[in-house]
């Protein structure tokens, strides 16, 4: 743990916040975070992110466009490396998980900072094949990208035989997991927001997730169903079942039950079936990102308050440790038919592709109830021979 021990600031630091103006209260906040950046030596992949956040509080304390001349007078660190841990905050930050997993060195994340979206997809994916990142694979990619960029871009729509098919699956696993997740951290956020309500409304509530909830589950099925003509009927064509009794049959049931009022448990058991029935399964596929415990225990010795953390739901379960991500159950199975769906393409940008939910859905009809799914009741019947 880095040495925490107040001293006195250099005389060019004091000068520094004497030409400023900086004023006591907002002096002694930089001072705890200069002792922080001081007294790091040997970074850990998580310690490199924490010090750009720091810096990147840091220049919101001063005045605009003197952060680096403060880092550089106080903490001795140059404006390169200054640069560096801000863009690594910065650009990183959605990535950071899976870096601080693969224990990617500070000075590759460095190199990476600068790199666009679709090279640190790349990168990382480099980085799931071989278990390392190193700064040469960086830059060839950087590089490689470059070059690519001179050459005309390939619709992957036009390309033919098995890599043309493995490339436009590849978008369109990529791109509809990321579409899926978005509607289930939106159907989990109504759900947070209504829970600590002493009197959930559940009319309003389903009014807000219920439409989220059957696009979401048209999403999954797309995603990991498959179609077969019917073993009695050759002329019918029917989606492949998600196989009973797995967590993700499970989900696909919970969307399917949220996706109308009919389906939902009257309000004696509202409660307790969105605090242990939907709220678990919306964690389990998307997991939440667990606080830092080496970033609370750096910012309460120097006094920076930590970002606040969603407090944990009642009744939630770790189950999602025990299971796959929805990313690598998606990318093992597609695996096995010869398919990487990690491949990066750069296809030409294709506006509105996804709709958003308002514009896709036209008014609601009137419908018959709807059954409710319970254990192992299939979600949709067999047509008739």
């Amino acid at each position: 743990m880095p040495n925490t021990t107040k001293t006195p600031p250099a005389a060019s630091a004091e000068q520094f916040y004497k030409a400023h103006g900086v004023p006591e209260d907002i002096k002694s906040r930089l001072e705890s975070t200069a002792i922080l950046l001081i007294s790091a030596t040997r970074r850990s992949t998580e310690e490199t992110f924490e010090l750009g956040e720091h810096l990147e509080k840091a220049a919101t304390l001063l005045p605009e466009g003197t952060v680096e001349q403060w880092a550089a007078e106080r903490c001795g660190y140059t404006a390169r490396h200054i640069r560096t841990l801000r863009a690594t905050a910065r650009n990183l930050v959605a990535y950071k998980e899976v870096l601080v997993e693969f224990a990617v060195g500070p000075t590759v994340v460095g190199k990476l900072s600068s790199a666009s979206p679709e090279q640190i997809e790349q990168a990382i994916g480099v980085a799931r094949e071989t278990g390392r990142l190193r700064v040469q694979d960086v830059t060839a990619i950087i590089s490689g990208s470059k070059e690519g960029a001179e050459q005309e871009e390939v619709d992957p729509f036009d390309v033919g035989g098995p890599d043309g098919l493995k490339a436009i699956v590849a978008l369109k696993v990529r791109e509809g997991m990321k579409s899926f997740i978005t509607h289930v951290n939106e159907i989990r956020s109504h759900v947070e927001e209504a829970l600590p309500k002493q009197n959930i409304v559940k009319k309003a509530l389903v009014e807000k997730t219920a439409m989220t909830a059957r696009l979401a589950r048209a999403e999954l099925k797309s995603l990991a169903q498959f179609v077969t003509p019917h073993p009695e009927a050759a002329n019918h064509i029917n989606s492949t079942m998600i196989p009973d009794r797995t967590k993700w049959a499970a989900v696909g049931d919970l969307l399917y039950n949220m996706g109308s009022e009919e389906t939902w448990p009257d309000k004696a058991g509202l409660r307790a079936w969105l605090e242990n029935e939907v709220l678990p399964n919306l964690n389990w596929v998307s997991p939440k990102p667990p606080e830092s415990k080496a970033l609370k225990v750096k910012a309460a010795s120097v006094d920076v308050a930590p970002a606040k953390m969603a407090k944990p739901v009642k009744g939630s379960k770790p189950e999602a440790e025990t299971f796959p991500t929805l990313k690598e159950g998606l990318e093992s199975m597609f695996a096995g038919f010869g398919i990487d769906a990690r491949v990066n393409l750069t296809a030409p940008e294709r506006k509105n592709t996804i709709p958003t939910l308002s514009e896709a859905l036209a008014k609601p009809q009137t419908r018959g109830p709807r059954p409710v799914v319970r254990g192992d009741a299939k979600l949709e019947s067999a047509p008739a021979a």
